[in-house]
């Protein structure tokens, strides 16, 4: 007798990252367990909660460096396996469409699902990682919508960091924290919305996650308004920002950097955290600066830190002299010799207003001494219809341009000077510690880096929903969490084998 054994199929999947990313955002960071304690599923809704077709979806977004929808199910018809014994059930065909992501995005476009669950996320990671909460970084970019319609509320032209001020855009704030740039918190705003006003609220926001005092907020110029500073003051929060050179500032400015250059004050040396490396020198002074917290005016003492860096200097000085180089050129091309095609200029006003027009361009103002002379010559002119030939004076201008070279020395002097504000005291943060934690600022441009770079690419955007919008970014920096996370534990591990790894 012939026993027939039936055939196997063997089927092969690529596992890549997947199960440590899945194992990150499930048991680690519970992103399904949030999501879908905040969004219960409706009657009718099959498979996959949207939680896991949520995490499902970041997996394929860091594996495969893409958050476009289309390729998401043929992506996991491929991983069935791998995705079932991840999620601990079948995947069925209809688990993964479009319409379920765009789901998603919906979903975290509300304002009462996203505040709770970017606050849970937050508060599960800092006490799971046990991360330090001592400095808080906030900044903003934008992202660039190539499909919007012209009547969208949030998607509007303003000033790009895209360098597209053809496009609409929307804003996103973003808070991290040090001591690795953990994504805290994201606030999607209005393109033309000002920095400025972006701020306070995203503080209260994380107050109810973070220490409600005694955090160090660190963020560009444009955090220096004094609302925002007089808001951290009055809740016992500290700030250190540099001033924006607005209002006083200007003439503050000059006259504490005067102070320095002349010899007036004390300067001291600013070493980096290797204790040898020179990043500059510098002295701070103290004002009382009143202000208008919550519940009313308020009073206190600021620490000015005027801080000069011999690398700062150099890039401000090859500036100037590259912006001198362009201002000599343009002027002495007014006037050029007199050719076939050339125009000259045979009246003083219109010169002098071209004149005065490339000297703002180029910021040279007091820095070149103009000359507009005035040559006579005899010009010959043909005979033509009934005037004969014959002889008349041609009067025409030409520039002369000389650099004034004390003004020039007086000004590189005073390059590479910038002025901090903290309402910090000397014994918890002195003058080089300041200039040393502002030095990170860098942790919190990583993110926005992933975020609009690979893996994650959210600019440009080809949507034009406003809440898919507002949803994907959300659904993104989510999935910068993950990544900040998973650098940190290899850090970690790394540090305490005593490895290193190339470009880590």
């Amino acid at each position: 007798m012939t026993t027939i054994v039936p055939s196997e199929s063997i089927t092969d999947e690529r596992v890549d990252d997947i199960p440590l990313l899945m194992h990150t955002m499930t048991q680690q960071l519970g992103f399904p367990t949030l999501l879908d304690g905040l969004w219960p599923r409706h009657g009718n809704w099959l498979g996959l909660s949207l939680g896991h077709v949520m995490v499902t979806w970041l997996a394929h977004i860091l594996s495969e460096c893409t958050h476009t929808m289309s390729p998401v199910r043929d992506w996991a018809n491929d991983r069935q396996h791998t995705l079932a014994c991840l999620l601990g059930q079948e995947l069925r065909e209809t688990d993964l469409s479009d319409d379920r992501l765009a789901e998603v995005l919906r979903i975290l476009g509300r304002e009462a699902v996203w505040h709770p669950l970017e606050q849970a996320v937050t508060q599960r990671t800092i006490r799971v990682y046990r991360l330090p909460q001592r400095c808080v970084r906030l900044d903003t970019t934008t992202a660039s919508i190539h499909s919007g319609n012209g009547a969208s509320v949030l998607f509007q032209r303003g000033h790009s960091k895209d360098h597209r001020p053809d496009l609409p855009q929307l804003k996103a704030m973003l808070a991290t924290l040090d001591p690795r740039g953990l994504l805290l918190a994201v606030d999607v705003v209005a393109g033309q919305r000002a920095d400025d006003g972006l701020y306070v609220p995203m503080i209260d926001r994380l107050r109810a996650v973070l220490d409600a005092q005694g955090l160090l907020y660190i963020g560009d110029c444009k955090m220096s308004a004094l609302a925002t500073r007089a808001h951290l003051q009055a809740t016992a929060n500290y700030y250190l920002m540099p001033l924006a050179q607005v209002g006083t500032v200007p003439t503050e400015m000059e006259a504490w950097v005067t102070a320095a250059v002349t010899g007036q004050v004390r300067l001291t040396t600013i070493l980096d955290t290797d204790g040898q490396t020179v990043l500059g020198e510098g002295y701070e002074v103290s004002r009382s600066q009143p202000g208008q917290g919550p519940t009313g005016p308020i009073r206190w003492t600021e620490r000015v830190l005027v801080v000069h860096s011999e690398v700062f200097a150099a890039a401000a000085q090859r500036g100037l002299r590259q912006r001198l180089n362009k201002a000599q050129a343009a002027l002495e091309a007014l006037t050029p010799p007199p050719g076939r095609g050339r125009r000259q200029f045979t009246e003083m006003a219109p010169l002098r207003e071209a004149v005065q027009a490339i000297l703002t361009q180029y910021k040279v103002k007091g820095l070149l001494t103009v000359d507009l002379k005035r040559k006579t010559q005899q010009c010959s002119l043909r005979a033509y219809g009934d005037r004969p030939a014959r002889v008349e004076k041609c009067h025409r201008y030409v520039v002369l341009v000389q650099r004034d070279t004390p003004a020039i020395e007086r000004l590189e002097r005073t390059l590479g000077w910038r002025v901090y504000a903290t309402n910090t005291l000397r014994r918890v943060l002195t003058l080089t510690q300041a200039v040393q934690v502002y030095r990170d600022e860098y942790l919190v441009e990583r993110n926005f880096a992933r975020l609009k770079g690979r893996p994650l690419s959210l600019a440009p955007l080809w949507l034009t929903r406003e809440d898919h919008a507002i949803g994907l970014t959300r659904l993104l920096t989510l999935a910068a969490r993950v990544l900040a996370l998973v650098e940190y534990q290899v850090r970690q591990q790394l540090a305490n084998t005593q490895r290193t790894l190339v470009g880590l």
